[in-house]
């Protein structure tokens, strides 16, 4: 019982990582890209 526990746990632990480090990229781009359009839109107005 406790090899088959161990397949499932990295099994899960495998999708759990893949989806997560795909979710964390994800977010990690919109969020620059959307930091870089606003500060391309806040700079103009701070500047003078």
């Amino acid at each position: 019982m406790a090899p088959q526990l161990y397949l499932a746990y990295g099994e899960a632990q495998f999708g759990s990582t893949a989806s997560g480090v795909f979710l964390g990229v994800t977010i990690f781009a919109l969020a620059c890209i959307a930091f870089i359009i606003y500060g391309y839109r806040t700079y103009p107005a701070d500047r003078e």
